[in-house]
């Protein structure tokens, strides 16, 4: 088998979807970090709620993200400066047959285990093995037919997934290396509280069921000197410590017993922190802006409801939901409406289409109005009153041509031809969104609806998603920074007559399913922003969504002996790069 280097360039450390990498070989280290920065200090890290299992790899049980984050490492190491692009880390180098499409990667003669053993191909076969059979439903599409083929002590080769032949190097080089000799033998699928063993810049050395894991500094990591390893992982311990809930979580903070807290609330962000630790200086308040797509979080309309099928009906009871009020009333104007199915990023539709989009949108006629190709679509916009008299009066107008309208009798809102009284329910696993929610039903119960909100268990959300057993569903969807085919599970009709595909909307569309064909197709990243945008603004138009909010930053309360580097990376929050300001040069 002939293999020749990535984009048929003189180099094999770094592969990029589009484009090149910007990092030379040899390069010294990434740009956000320090790379003198002085190692030492513990982090104590306050979390709320518990974990029951130390494999975060599975479905089952509660994990603890540090494990996936500090013990294990990838083949390739995502570069935080550039979008989708990686650079050699566990692999030396790696090779890239087109034809067959085939990868070959070739592991570092260093790479070591946490208890001293070398990392090598049968590893690498042992995880692709096991992840593609008991892993993440991301692990089991990416890795059932990668067919691993070790060609030696230290290589591999890999079947690339579906899809444009960089993009898969990428993502099989961001899976993590487990090793064979702690897994063989024991039940992949079992929670467990064994120590594991993993590669990375930290290892587990104690941990306390369900309330408190510590990670201590691998002082022999083998990747420390590495341009993917240096001035990073600087910390000699973090701990991490479960509380019942956020308020002990914060109470704990303010006591001194904890240093880090991501804060949730934004009320008590708003209001709560007006307390000595605060006022003199040794908690500061951090807000950092969220690097990722945070997609579509907002109430899927289920159109096999036949209620639902009328876009009209979708967009009236948009309508009434009044963000401008609950934002400013309830969560101190700290979020944003989310208005794309991409937002935050490029890819979102939030001008008014260009020359391309229009172009493509003339191909998918059927799935615009004729103001889609002049102006972009935006929820509605309240007067923030709480009772905005002209968003109620198109409301009904729209439910009035579509049918429905308040009965003389009590005022309920019926079907004129057949009587049936208009009752909804939205469907949730949690209480987060159920301030907004019950804004949202104030205003419908003034039309006339009957509205219910179900808040029901993990177990039963997912049963009744799968069987699309929902009126109204509460989602949340982060697409991928190169969408594809997981937006056809999404979207197409092939998802929306499967059993328990991620098409929960029930939208089947001939057309709709010839443009999500042109988006899993798109040879660069030009094609693909058109692409999705153009597919955004059919999604926006239908109504399929009635859009909740976003948070735009990540607020972090932090002890003042931390410190991070002034300009923070592109595409990540830049924690590993974090440094004690009490600790010293190695």
């Amino acid at each position: 088998m002939l293999l020749l280097p990535l984009a048929a360039l003189a180099r094999d450390d770094a592969v990029a979807a589009h484009g090149t990498p910007a990092l030379p070989p040899g390069f010294s280290h990434f740009p956000h970090v320090r790379p003198d920065a002085p190692k030492g200090c513990t982090l104590r890290m306050a979390q709320s709620g518990t974990f029951d299992t130390l494999n975060p790899f599975t479905l089952r049980g509660r994990i603890v993200m540090g494990v996936w984050n500090w013990v294990y490492d990838p083949l390739l190491t995502t570069a935080p400066d550039e979008s989708l692009v990686a650079y050699g880390h566990l692999a030396e180098r790696f090779e890239l047959d087109e034809t067959t499409r085939r990868v070959r990667f070739t592991l570092r003669a260093t790479a070591r285990f946490q208890d001293g053993r070398p990392v090598t191909a049968d590893d690498v076969a042992f995880t692709v093995t096991t992840l593609a059979r008991y892993g993440r439903p991301f692990h089991r599409t990416l890795l059932e037919r990668a067919d691993p083929v070790v060609e030696g002590p230290l290589t591999i080769s890999l079947a690339l997934p579906d899809g444009e032949a960089r993009r898969g190097v990428l993502r099989l080089g961001e899976v993590q290396i487990l090793p064979r000799h702690d897994w063989e033998g024991r039940d992949f699928a079992a929670l467990t509280m064994q120590l594991p063993i993993g590669s990375g810049p930290y290892r587990v050395t104690s941990v306390d069921p369900g309330r408190q894991v510590i990670f201590d500094r691998n002082r022999d990591w083998w990747a420390r000197d590495l341009p993917t390893g240096r001035g990073r992982f600087n910390l000699d311990r973090i701990e991490v410590t479960w509380y019942r809930d956020r308020i002990a979580a914060f109470e704990a903070l303010m006591a001194g017993r904890e240093d880090w807290m991501q804060e949730a609330d934004a009320r008590r962000w708003a209001v709560g922190y007006d307390l000595p630790p605060v006022r003199d200086g040794r908690i500061r308040r951090v807000e950092q802006r969220h690097w990722y797509t945070t997609g579509m979080n907002g109430f899927a309309f289920n159109l096999r409801r036949p209620r639902f099928e009328d876009v009209r009906v979708r967009e009236a009871l948009s309508l009434l939901l009044d963000f401008e009020w609950a934002n400013a009333a309830l969560f101190h104007d700290s979020f944003r409406r989310t208005t794309s199915f991409f937002e935050n990023s490029d890819l979102s539709a939030s001008d008014a289409p260009d020359a391309a989009e229009r172009e493509l949108m003339a191909d998918f006629a059927s799935l615009f109005p004729k103001e889609a190709y002049e102006r972009p679509w935006m929820p509605p916009r309240s007067d923030g009153s709480g009772r905005d008299r002209a968003m109620l009066e198109r409301a009904l107008a729209l439910l009035g041509a579509a049918g429905w309208a308040p009965r003389d009798s009590d005022g309920r809102l019926a079907n004129t031809a057949t009587g049936e009284v208009f009752i909804l329910s939205v469907l949730a696993q949690s209480n987060a969104q159920q301030a907004l929610v019950g804004v949202w039903f104030r205003a419908l119960r003034r039309i006339g609806v009957v509205p219910r909100f179900e808040v029901v268990d993990a177990s039963t959300f997912t049963a009744r998603t799968r069987a699309h057993d929902f009126d109204i569903v509460s989602r949340f969807t982060i697409p991928p920074d190169w969408p594809g085919a997981e937006q056809q599970n999404l979207w197409s009709s092939a998802a929306a007559a499967r059993p328990g595909s991620g098409n929960l909307n029930g939208i089947a569309d001939p057309a709709l399913d010839g443009l999500l064909e042109r988006l899993v197709a798109a040879p660069d990243r030009d094609t693909l922003r058109t692409t999705a945008r153009v597919l955004d603004r059919a999604l926006q138009w239908r109504s399929l969504v009635m859009p909740g909010y976003y948070d735009p930053v990540r607020r972090l309360a932090v002890a003042d002996r931390f410190a991070w580097p002034a300009q923070p990376p592109r595409f990540s929050y830049g924690d590993d790069a974090w440094w004690c300001q009490a600790a010293s040069p190695e």
